[in-house]
């Protein structure tokens, strides 16, 4: 890693990080003052109608409307259970990588990755204060997401892999939630929990994606490699994100059709609405992913086959497109969902 040993941050690097810590310490997450938690949580519905699994199926029209609020709520007490397990296990990683040294040479990400981790512990206290609130229950750990540390989070010199592949899981999350909640018709809390959690977000998916754009080339092999594993890491966690038998079962559904599986899986993570949501969530991703090289031309196999091939069409198009002098649409911390 000489390569490494030599490098130094550019200053529009720099110039981010300046700003990222400048923001986290001017505010952060409260526990106890950034959430209505006097909200009333009799008959309300904790994401959109349009983005609960069932809807825009046969299935929507064979629910009861209260089946159908349920399956709001706990779909989205599903996600909130992933963020919990997934927040928990970067903050732990990422102090390992702090205390490991390999990124000494870079205080100011040092220094940045500390509030990163202390954010997650808060984030992961309010989805929990929040299931509890709505009396959600645990839901089983994700499979997929413990392998995804148990893998690929090894401790290395330079952690480049580790960085990318949870801004990879961050991004599709934010994406996913700020779709869910963007709507005045579910609670007030649910929303305001994705909109406070997505405000700090923001921050860490913008410091991710600039590490990567900042240390590609100084780790030669770690492009090859995003090449191959974040067209089926990406596929999987959508599709984990969209149906679950454990939340059909909790929601308890008396039409005996939601208990043939193997007709309702296929069916909900292939219809129509949802591809329209996957792709909105996918849209921002593609672009970065093409930007950086990961989505080319060359690669687009992969993207094929794991059912991205119109997303990275329009991806690459937008940059045959794009101006040079044009600033980056997808930086979130120019978007607001206040």
């Amino acid at each position: 890693m000489n390569q490494i040993k030599k490098k130094t941050l550019s200053p529009k690097f720099l110039n981010l990080l300046h700003k990222l810590n400048e923001a986290s310490e001017k505010k952060q997450m409260s526990l106890l003052l950034d959430h209505p938690w006097d909200e009333p949580v009799d008959n309300v519905w904790l994401k959109k109608r349009e983005n609960i699994s069932i809807y825009g199926t046969l299935y929507y029209d064979l629910a009861s409307e209260e089946e159908r609020r349920l399956l709001s709520v706990y779909e989205t007490g599903s996600w909130w259970y992933t963020f919990i397990v997934f927040e928990n296990l970067v903050s732990e990683y990422y102090m390992k990588i702090v205390n490991h040294g390999s990124l000494k040479k870079f205080p100011e990400v040092v220094k940045y990755m500390h509030h990163f981790c202390k954010e997650e512990i808060v984030h992961a206290m309010v989805f929990r204060k929040a299931m509890n609130y709505f009396n959600i229950t645990p839901f089983p750990v994700p499979l997929n997401l413990r392998e995804i540390y148990s893998h690929n989070a090894s401790m290395s010199e330079f952690p480049l892999k580790a960085i990318y592949l949870t801004i990879l899981i961050e991004w599709l999350a934010e994406n996913n939630a700020m779709e869910d909640c963007n709507s005045k018709e579910i609670s007030r809390l649910s929303r305001a929990v994705a909109v406070e959690h997505h405000k700090e977000e923001a921050r860490h998916i913008e410091w991710g994606k600039n590490m990567i754009r900042e240390f590609i080339d100084v780790v030669p092999e770690f492009l090859l490699e995003a090449q191959e594993i974040t067209a089926p890491l990406l596929r999987s966690m959508l599709d984990m994100s969209i149906s679950s038998i454990v939340v059909y079962s909790r929601v308890g559904f008396k039409d005996k059709a939601f208990r043939n599986y193997k007709e309702l899986i296929p069916t909900l993570l292939n219809s129509e609405n949802r591809k329209r949501i996957n792709s909105k969530i996918m849209a921002p991703m593609m672009r970065y992913f093409v930007e950086i090289g990961i989505c080319t031309p060359k690669n687009m196999k992969v993207w094929k086959d794991n059912g991205f091939d119109k997303d990275a069409e329009d991806a690459i198009a937008y940059f045959r497109k794009k101006s040079v002098h044009e600033n980056d649409i997808d930086n979130i911390l120019d978007k607001n969902y206040d």
